[in-house]
């Protein structure tokens, strides 16, 4: 097939994250298994405006809000014999515009992040309007990857077929299980910005050592919060016991997660949590807060713990997970267990499965 994927950005963009990750492993192996996949992006500084990535065709035009501007003209092609679009809080409008079927990738609805990310005036706007901008879609074909954000399509009347593909991560699982003895040694992975709220772990935290005096927390990123959370560190008499690694390589990133003793993920909203599932590949299982995706990632009482989103409710999951060597003993390996299970190979079969049937029933969207 040739494969059009619209996504505002590409897996060397330095904003990318869980979402590119997905992409980028899903369209490498539709090349490897013989496909054409181009994929139109935004043109970050630095980067060119054409780049072949691992076999995939990079096509970046404009920034993230105007690259929509640049497709349609790519989008109206009728070579493709199918279009993915991948919606990122604002869409392409790719079934007003194309000649060849549609299907619709999404991750996760924007909801709540609206009120997180974008400027007080204009949030409530956005999140109005969100159901309105998805009405066009709700016809076609989708994929997810978590039960979560399937239900919540069909809360705004979807009446297409959504696809749930399995997860994956980066990474080899580990062989086998190493003991651990933890000590509240805490990690959180993820862009700093508004939305992963990682002040409430900064604040759990600090309710933590309360009960275990010993706790600290690595926070695995960068962005625009990273001023702001040093900051709310020192005023709540942290220093010391949190520290901040920027982004880091690959295998170093394994390495944190892996001598960490809990992943602790704090969202308002995820379309999965692909940090939980690779901690849990390296024998670390996770304390998160009970919202969208992250109740996909976590089996509550199996594999991890879900809480009440505060920290108060989290430093409380934490500790009392800490306290129980047994029940640590045994969420640790059931997590292992279950993200040793998960592939890229297994996800990228999934979605060409999807991509096969759509392109065989669908007739073109005008």
């Amino acid at each position: 097939m040739r494969i059009l994927i619209l996504n505002w950005r590409d897996i060397r963009s330095p904003r990318a994250g869980g979402a590119e990750v997905l992409t980028h492993e899903i369209a490498r192996r539709l090349v490897r298994g013989g496909h054409e996949v181009t994929w139109a992006s935004s043109r970050p500084a630095g980067l060119a405006g054409r780049e072949d990535v691992d076999g995939v065709e990079v096509l970046r035009r404009g920034s993230e809000v105007t690259t929509r501007l640049s497709t349609p003209r790519l989008v109206r092609d009728p070579r493709w014999d199918v279009v993915v679009e991948e919606i990122n809080t604002l869409p392409y409008w790719s079934p007003l515009l194309a000649r060849s079927p549609v299907v619709l990738f999404i991750a996760q609805l924007a909801r709540e992040v609206w009120w997180y990310e974008a400027p007080p005036w204009l949030a409530p706007i956005g999140y109005a309007v969100e159901p309105l901008f998805l009405r066009p879609y709700r016809g076609l074909p989708a994929i997810t990857i978590s039960e979560s954000t399937k239900s919540d399509l069909r809360g705004l009347r979807f009446r297409g077929d959504i696809h749930v593909i399995p997860m994956a991560a980066e990474g080899e699982a580990l062989p086998v299980l190493e003991p651990k003895r933890p000590s509240g040694r805490l990690v959180a992975v993820g862009r700093l910005v508004p939305s992963k709220r990682f002040e409430h772990a900064l604040r759990a935290l600090a309710a933590l050592r309360a009960q275990v005096p010993e706790a600290t927390l690595t926070l695995v990123g960068d962005g625009p919060e990273r001023t702001r959370l040093s900051r709310l560190a020192a005023d709540l008499g942290l220093n010391g016991a949190v520290r901040f690694t920027g982004r880091v390589p690959e295998d170093e990133k394994r390495r944190i997660l892996q001598e960490a003793d809990v992943v602790v993920a704090t969202s308002v909203r995820e379309g999965w949590g692909l940090t939980v599932t690779e901690g849990a590949r390296l024998g670390t299982p996770a304390v998160a807060y009970d919202g969208p995706g992250l109740r996909d990632s976590v089996v509550d009482g199996e594999t991890g713990v879900l809480t009440a989103r505060t920290p108060d409710a989290m430093a409380a999951g934490v500790a009392a997970l800490l306290h129980d060597g047994a029940r640590y003993l045994r969420l640790r390996e059931n997590a292992w267990r279950r993200a040793s299970l998960l592939s890229w190979d297994r996800t990228a079969a999934a979605f060409e499965r999807t991509l096969a049937a759509a392109g065989a029933s669908s007739s073109p969207t005008r």
